[in-house]
């Protein structure tokens, strides 16, 4: 594999006959990736004998080397949150370029997500191309219930809109306990509102409540004015 230098597992050359070994590349030289040739020249310790030098050559394949990545699974996100540098930060001791999917700047549904990044090596003869994957949690978002303390009623004024006006940045749908129409005693009261998401996938099911005084009615008396009556008789 490129990075490996030449050494004696691929320097080896041998013959029956004693004398020395030179070789081209030399033991320790490390070679681009790709076919490469290793050529060896033999020299007889008995040059009387033996014709000399004699030379032969084999053929290397150097494979590319395959860059490693670091990448440590995020931490989990809320939903809503764009993916960013804190998600997509694979790292490599190699030069080059990280791609990544989803991209930087993409909101993911809730729920259990992967990651994936593809690293170009800038020196491609030499390394491969290697792609990584790592698993992100995204969580449901809560959402944002504003809903304004009501002002104070009257006992006997039924409940309407004008108190249960909750709202929230998300579409769903709204529950009120007392519901609409109710006619609540005289004192201090709660209001509960349990709202529901229409996309329940993303969104948790959140409850909020709100204080509200329902003060004493004042009653109404009727009294007509008496017709005249005669002095000595008696009131009734």
């Amino acid at each position: 594999t490129y990075g490996m230098a030449l050494s004696g597992t691929q320097l080896d050359a041998s013959s029956t006959v004693a004398g020395t070994f030179v070789y081209t590349p030399a033991a320790g030289t490390v070679l681009p990736a790709g076919s490469q040739t290793l050529s060896v020249t033999f020299t007889p310790s008995d040059p009387t004998d033996y014709s000399s030098p004699a030379a032969k050559t084999v053929p290397l394949t150097v494979s590319q080397a395959t860059p490693v990545i670091t990448w440590a699974p995020p931490a989990a996100i809320t939903y809503g949150t764009a993916l960013s540098g804190a998600q997509l930060d694979a790292a490599s001791t190699f030069a080059g370029t990280f791609a990544y999917t989803p991209a930087a700047g993409t909101v993911l549904p809730a729920g259990s997500q992967t990651l994936s990044v593809t690293f170009t090596p800038t020196v491609t003869a030499n390394y491969s191309t290697v792609t990584a994957t790592v698993t992100l949690t995204v969580n449901k978002a809560t959402p944002v219930i504003s809903w304004a303390t009501p002002a104070a009623i009257t006992y006997g004024t039924a409940l309407s809109g004008t108190q249960l006006d909750a709202t929230s940045t998300v579409a769903g749908t709204f529950a009120y306990t007392p519901a609409a129409g109710m006619v609540l005693p005289a004192g201090s009261q709660t209001l509960s509102v349990t709202f529901t998401p229409t996309v329940t996938a993303n969104y948790t099911t959140v409850t909020a409540t709100e204080p509200m005084t329902v003060n004493k009615a004042t009653p109404v008396i009727s009294w007509a004015t008496p017709a005249p009556i005669t002095y000595g008789t008696a009131l009734s």
